[in-house]
């Protein structure tokens, strides 16, 4: 018998399915379960966290340095897709070339919900807790939702990144 908790997310609906838990998600349904993640408690706390960070650079610098630390353990980790993983480097770079006024083409909502998603993706506070086997799950399905929701945005910042032949290194 599985451990329904592992699957138990928003309002005691499941997030996943037990054949979903076995079996690799496509992009369609990881953005339905990252639209499902926007609508939970948890990240709602963390878009009005976002949105008084973005206030404060410094400290949204050193969340991206941790988030960049935390993306690098996972490098050996096939659980982790290769493709989330690249989604949140962007987002990462993003959001420091918002904060430091080098790109400003983003909404502010979007910056906060990028951001939002990133602190997410940090807290040791999940649906799927991290330290399970699938607690990345949950991860990679908010990351899809924002990435795939704010294409447009994104596809603009790497044409300016392209343009300007930058790419803010995230070590």
């Amino acid at each position: 018998m599985k451990n329904n908790k592992i699957k138990e997310g928003i309002d005691g609906e499941y997030l996943f399915s037990d054949e979903e838990l076995e079996q690799d998600l496509t992009e369609e349904q990881l953005n339905e379960k990252g639209l499902k993640i926007t609508h939970s408690w948890l990240y709602k706390l963390f878009i009005k966290s976002a949105y008084r960070l973005l206030q404060k650079p410094l400290i949204v610098f050193r969340i991206l340095k941790k988030a960049i630390a935390r993306i690098q353990k996972y490098d050996s980790v096939q659980a982790f897709a290769l493709d989330a993983k690249d989604r949140l480097q962007v987002l990462i770079r993003m959001i420091r070339a918002y904060i430091g006024n080098e790109y400003t083409q983003i909404s502010k909502t979007n910056a906060v919900l990028s951001l939002a998603a990133i602190l997410y993706f940090l807290s040791p506070i999940d649906l799927i807790p991290d330290f399970l086997a699938l607690g990345l799950l949950d991860d990679m399905a908010i990351l899809t939702w924002v990435y795939l929701n704010f294409q447009r945005e994104i596809e603009g910042f790497l044409e300016w990144e392209d343009e300007n032949m930058l790419r803010i290194e995230i070590k």
